[in-house]
Formats: structure tokens, C-alpha cells, sequence
């Protein structure tokens, strides 16, 4: 049997993040003028932070363990 592919922990975290920064990037996009490429920079940028951020809140196991992985190279 494989072993299991670790995915995020947290889907309804980011599910919710994502439709909030979804939300938040195109009305906030269309309001500046932005084209579509624009609209979708700025709710990817947002999802992004506020998935990080909300880690960062809720200090869970597996981002810190992402965190400590990273941070010393493997």
C-alpha cells in the first residue's frame, strides 16, 4: 500500500479563504478597473495571505512542521 499523499489539514479553512479573497480581489479589482488577469492576481494574492495568516493564528502541527521543513532545507 502507498503511502498517503499529505494534504492541508485544514480544507474548510482554506475553502473558506478562498471564496472570501475570491469575494473580496474581484469586486475590490472591478472597483479599481482591473482587467481579468488583474482581478485574478489580487484574489490569488489574497487567498494566499489569508491561508498563511490564518496558519500563522491557529499555529497548527502540520504548517509548523511545513514551517521547520523549509526553514532547514529538507
Amino acid at each position: 500500500m502507498a503511502p498517503p499523499i499529505p494534504f492541508c489539514d485544514t480544507p474548510g479553512q482554506s475553502a473558506i479563504v478562498g471564496v472570501l479573497a475570491g469575494l473580496v480581489g474581484g469586486l475590490g479589482g472591478l472597483a479599481l478597473g482591473l482587467q481579468t488577469a488583474g482581478v485574478v492576481a489580487v484574489a490569488a494574492a489574497l487567498a494566499f495571505a489569508g491561508n498563511v495568516g490564518a496558519h500563522l493564528l491557529r499555529g497548527d502541527d502540520q504548517f509548523r512542521a511545513a514551517v521547520r521543513q523549509v526553514t532547514r532545507g529538507g
